[in-house]
Order: C-alpha cells, then sequence, then structure tokens
C-alpha cells in the first residue's frame, strides 16, 4: 500500500467474523450452477445479517476499506488456499451487511478499498472464518 493510499485509511475500524461453513463456499475457481449459487448467495447474505445482529453492529463508517481475512479448515495446505479465492463468499457477505442497513451500499463511492489476507487455518474441519476490518477513510 501506497504511504498517500495509507494516509485517506484514517477512521475508526469495526471488525467482525463471521463462520461460514463448507456448504456455503463459493470460490473464484469453482463456479456452481447458477440456481445453485443463487440459494447459497441469499444464505451467505442471511448469516452475515445473523452474525451482525448478533454482534448488536450498527452503522458500519463509509467510504470504508475493508481487509478480509480468510481463515481456512484444518487441512487446507498453503499452497492451495489463496485468500483472493474467497472474493465471491466475502461479496455475499458484504451485500448482507448492505441488505440488513449496516452500509448504504457496497458501490465505490461507500466501499473504496477491499484487500484479502491469509489467516491461519483452524483447528476444525469443513468450517471457514472470514474477518472483515472495516475502517472509515476520508471522503
Amino acid at each position: 500500500m501506497t504511504p498517500e493510499l495509507a494516509a485517506l485509511i484514517t477512521g475508526p475500524s469495526t471488525v467482525i467474523e463471521f463462520e461460514v461453513p463448507k456448504a456455503l463456499w463459493l470460490t473464484s475457481n469453482r463456479k456452481p450452477d447458477r440456481r445453485v449459487a443463487a440459494r447459497i448467495v441469499r444464505d451467505l447474505q442471511a448469516l452475515s445479517a445473523a452474525t451482525a445482529r448478533a454482534a448488536l453492529l450498527g452503522d458500519l463508517p463509509w467510504p470504508a476499506a475493508i481487509l478480509w481475512t480468510v481463515a481456512y479448515p484444518k487441512g487446507v495446505g498453503w499452497a492451495t488456499g489463496d485468500a483472493s479465492n474467497a472474493q465471491p463468499t466475502c461479496k455475499a457477505l458484504l451485500d448482507g451487511l448492505v441488505k440488513a442497513g449496516h452500509l448504504p451500499d457496497d458501490g465505490p463511492r461507500h466501499v473504496r478499498i477491499e484487500s484479502y489476507t491469509r489467516g491461519p487455518n483452524l483447528d476444525i474441519p469443513a468450517l471457514h472464518t472470514i474477518t472483515a476490518r472495516i475502517t472509515g477513510m476520508e471522503p
């Protein structure tokens, strides 16, 4: 990240962690049937809204930068589980936050930067965690 870009990310951060079961995992490398994908997206949006409700999440800062930290299940090798593959899952989670009213929209006026990083593997199989650090930026 350039110093100029880092200087824009100045506001408060909100952190929320999502637990995503294997059945709801969408990846950039494997595209399910359109109908199956639509169902999974709806379920991820509902999971996102429920997680936000349980965390008593309020309004999120915007414009925002979001750092998505992806932790893969036990047994996924570091050579195969790259964080950016989680983009379709993260997009659905972000859409769920918008639908639940925590952000007005997820377009470039409200979410300016999204970045992905790999977290350590979990100790349990068949579960991913995705942590979103949402930080306000200067308008």
